[in-house]
C-alpha cells in the first residue's frame, strides 16, 4: 500500500478540487438547459442527452485529477518503484470511485425528473473513466521499473517526478523523458478551452496586464496545440501565462475551470 501521508495529503486535495468541480459542472449544465430552451427543447431528450455527455466528461476529469494529484504529491514526497505500485495506485483510484458518481449521478437524474424520459444511468461512463486512468498507472508503474532495471548495474537510481510535464528523471544528471500523449479528443477539447477563454476576454479587462496580451498569447497557443508535433513544453509554459492572468477574475471563473480540466490529460496541474 501507499505511505498513508501520500494517501491522506492527496484525499486532501482531491476533496477540494472535486468541490470545484461541482461549481463547474454546474454552470455547464445550466448554460447548456439555458441554450436549448431558447431552441423549444428544454423538455426535450436533447437535454438528458447533453446533461450525460456534461456528466459523463466530467467523471472522466474526475479520475484525471485523482491520478494528477497522486502524481503531484509523489513528485514532491518521492517514491521508489515497486512491483506493487501499480495495484496500489489503482487502489488508491478506486477509493474514490463513488465519489467519481455521485455528484454527476445526481444532477443527472435531476435532469430526468424534470424532462420526463430518459435514463439516469453513468455507470459505464464512469467505468470508462477509471479504466483509462488505469492504462495511465500501468505505463507510469512499468516505465519506473524498466528505468530502475536499467541502471540497476551501474549506480542506485534517483527517481524524480516531474508532473507539470509528465517527465522522470532517473538521477540527478539525465535526461527527461516526456509522456504527453494528445489524442483527437483531448486536442479537440483544449482548444475548446481556448476559444472559450478568448470569447470571455472579449468583454471583460485584465487586472494590471493588457488584454491583447494574454490574446495573442491564447491564439499562439491554439497554433502550437494544432500542430502535428506539437511543443509540449512550450504549450505549458504558454497556458500557465494565460492562466496566471485570468485565475482570479470573477467573470471568468468558467473559461478558467474548462481550460484547467481540458490540461489534466496533458499532465498539467493548474492551480
Amino acid at each position: 500500500m501507499l505511505d498513508p501521508k501520500v494517501s491522506e495529503l492527496a484525499d486532501r486535495m482531491i476533496h477540494v478540487e472535486f468541490r470545484e468541480r461541482e461549481k463547474q459542472l454546474r454552470r455547464e449544465i445550466d448554460l447548456a438547459v439555458s441554450a436549448l430552451s431558447l431552441r423549444g427543447l428544454v423538455h426535450s431528450g436533447a437535454v438528458v442527452q447533453k446533461t450525460y455527455d456534461l456528466c459523463a466528461h466530467d467523471m472522466e476529469t474526475r479520475a484525471l485529477i485523482i491520478w494528477q494529484t497522486l502524481v503531484n504529491v509523489l513528485s514532491d514526497l518521492g517514491i521508489e518503484p515497486s512491483e506493487t505500485l501499480a495495484v496500489d495506485l489503482k487502489d488508491e483510484l478506486l477509493k474514490h470511485a463513488t465519489a467519481i458518481y455521485s455528484y454527476p449521478y445526481e444532477c443527472l437524474q435531476q435532469i430526468v425528473r424534470n424532462v420526463g424520459i430518459g435514463v439516469a444511468d453513468l455507470t459505464e461512463a464512469r467505468d470508462l473513466a477509471i479504466e483509462k486512468v488505469k492504462v495511465k498507472i500501468d505505463l507510469f508503474a512499468l516505465s519506473l521499473l524498466r528505468r530502475a532495471a536499467a541502471q540497476s548495474k551501474s549506480s542506485q537510481p534517483i527517481f524524480n517526478i516531474y508532473s507539470s510535464v509528465g517527465a522522470i528523471q532517473t538521477g540527478p544528471a539525465a535526461t527527461a523523458n516526456v509522456f504527453m500523449p494528445i489524442s483527437p479528443q483531448e486536442r479537440e477539447a483544449l482548444l475548446d478551452a481556448l476559444e472559450l477563454v478568448k470569447n470571455s476576454l472579449a468583454n471583460t479587462d485584465l487586472p494590471g496586464q493588457p488584454k491583447e496580451e494574454v490574446l495573442d498569447i491564447v491564439e499562439e497557443t491554439k497554433t502550437e496545440v494544432s500542430k502535428e508535433r506539437p511543443n509540449r513544453m512550450r504549450i505549458s509554459s504558454l497556458l500557465k501565462a494565460v492562466a496566471t492572468a485570468i485565475q482570479t477574475v470573477g467573470s471568468l471563473q468558467p473559461a478558467y475551470q474548462t481550460l484547467k480540466a481540458a490540461l489534466l490529460p496533458f499532465g498539467i496541474s493548474l492551480p
